[in-house]
């Protein structure tokens, strides 16, 4: 504790009674403390407040506090990442962990979901271009993808180290789900004069401006993701060499023939219509998210399908979670999967 908190100091303190009761943060996360317990979402976050030696509050998570004037909104900071709490309204933080929980209710709910996915199905069918090669570079996160919340930044480097790590499995050369490899990508044709392709590119360029994820993408013609969006900015990430958060070391794809292939042909991915509206795709993206790790059925005349037979399959807590938290729960369950020291981190933001 005394080595993470050496690389914060000097800092801001407030008083842990200052902090308790219901917060709204800026992403629309639901935020509750009790005593030095911090929920988001009803999730707990792995370490708490953190408190210095005087037993006051200097931060949470990977974020330190930056303003300690209980007059306005509570401000937290992480190298370029912002946030801030605000008191919720009388109920507003109770409804939001009602929400959340009725949605991890719903994965393991068979008879529910059964009716929800035929009618993604539906729904792929009804917008469907056809199955192409996309390469990642032209790819961003639709705006109706993840609550509106945007990615983490720790789960893109950790799909990312993944890789460096096993190796890319890839679909292109027979592996399928259960040996390990990705998703069928479910993309929307795009362009940047349109309504939701100007929203995902702005979106978009706010998220590179937070977290220094590569912006590759060309705005007059592009692709929007309802699923698999922190995969494909993790193949992105090779694609710039970038340097990984966790490790230093820089993502090289140069020995990896699969990946290689990847980067420069792209990942067969499911085409949609650019006409397909913003209701349509909130609901593919929300089924897409709680049907990861389902196989996916790739017919001879190019139909995709989620396999309805393996509803409510076993799919473990952290996959499950990781496909339904905000942006910062998500970065907070991949570092406690991790079991990253918090002050090595910070030192590298």
């Amino acid at each position: 504790c005394l080595s993470y908190l050496c690389v914060l100091s000097p800092m801001v303190a407030l008083e842990v009674a200052d902090l308790q009761g219901e917060w709204i943060a800026s992403r629309g996360e639901a935020v509750q403390v009790t005593g030095s317990e911090l929920r988001i979402n009803g999730i707990p976050v792995p370490g708490g407040l953190l408190l210095n030696d005087d037993g006051k509050v200097v931060g949470f998570g990977i974020y330190k506090l930056y303003t300690d004037d209980l007059s306005s909104d509570i401000e937290w900071r992480a190298g370029p990442q912002e946030l801030s709490w605000r008191r919720g309204a009388k109920g507003e933080v109770t409804k939001k962990v009602r929400e959340l929980t009725e949605i991890l209710t719903d994965l393991s709910d068979p008879d529910s979901e059964k009716a929800a996915v035929v009618r993604m199905n539906s729904l792929l069918d009804r917008w469907r271009i056809g199955l192409e090669y996309i390469r990642s570079c032209n790819v961003v996160p639709d705006a109706t993808n993840r609550a509106q919340t945007g990615l983490s930044i720790h789960h893109v480097h950790y799909i990312a180290s993944q890789i460096a790590e096993h190796g890319f499995k890839s679909r292109r050369r027979g592996l399928c789900t259960s040996d390990g490899a990705h998703d069928v990508p479910v993309l929307v044709m795009e362009r940047g004069c349109s309504e939701l392709g100007s929203r995902a590119l702005a979106k978009w360029s706010a998220t590179v401006k937070e977290t220094n994820l590569p912006n590759l993408v060309d705005p007059r013609s592009f692709y929007c993701s309802l699923g698999n969006g922190h995969f494909s900015q993790a193949l992105n990430l090779f694609r710039a060499r970038g340097v990984s958060l966790f490790s230093g070391e820089q993502f090289v794809p140069d020995k990896d023939a699969a990946l290689v292939e990847a980067l420069q042909d792209g990942v067969q991915s499911l085409v949609l219509s650019s006409e397909m509206p913003a209701a349509d795709r909130k609901f593919v993206s929300d089924m897409l998210n709680k049907a990861h790790g389902r196989p996916w059925v790739v017919q001879p005349n190019g139909h995709v399908s989620v396999q309805e037979a393996s509803v409510g399959g076993g799919d473990g807590q952290f996959v499950a979670l990781s496909k339904v938290l905000d942006a910062e729960e998500l970065s907070c369950l991949v570092r406690s999967k991790l079991g990253f020291d918090k002050a090595s981190f910070i030192s590298k933001l």
